[in-house]
């Protein structure tokens, strides 16, 4: 049955149809993370890549998506990179959406990946490192390798990401 105005709708009950909604734990298929923030795939991104000795070699062209991901030890992603000669500039930036579980931060270090030269701890959705720069403070970077960090701004922070690496010549 219809009515001539938009404004009134009769449903009809139809025999035999019911909606049932079930948002038990039970319900929830077993390969599924209820409400992560990022997928499987992100996850194991250029894995393993949890330290500096296992960072995953990276050139301009790689970008993600990878993500920080809940488990049994805090997940830290580390990526190694190297800058040519005659290289003016070099900018790391790591793009995300800010949740509340889920601020990001990014950490520049020398090729052994013990010597900090840069960090990047914003509150927004990106992270960046500019060499040379001055907020936050780095300096021009030598031809060289290098290693860089996402990791969780506050231990248990989980979230997507991508990033982007650009050098910029003489």
């Amino acid at each position: 049955m219809v009515r001539d105005s938009a404004a009134s709708l009769l449903l009809l009950p139809v025999a035999g149809c019911s909606w049932i909604l079930d948002f038990s734990d039970g319900a929830i298929p077993r390969d599924a993370q209820p409400d992560a923030p990022y997928t499987q795939a992100e996850c194991d991104y250029k894995e393993p890549n949890d330290s500096a000795a296992t960072a995953a070699v990276i050139t301009a062209a790689d970008t993600g998506p990878a993500a920080i991901c809940a488990g049994d030890v805090e997940d830290h992603d580390f990526y190694r990179f190297t800058v040519p000669a005659m290289t003016a500039k070099v900018e790391l930036r790591v793009d995300y959406i800010y949740r509340m579980t889920g601020d990001l931060d990014l950490r520049l270090f020398d090729k052994a990946g013990t010597t900090v030269l840069a960090q990047s701890h914003g509150f927004g959705n990106e992270e960046l490192i500019v060499c040379p720069g001055a907020s936050p403070v780095c300096p021009a970077l030598a031809a060289d390798d290098y290693v860089f960090e996402v990791f969780p701004a506050i231990p248990g922070s989980v979230n997507d990401y991508t990033f982007a690496l650009t050098l910029t010549p003489m």
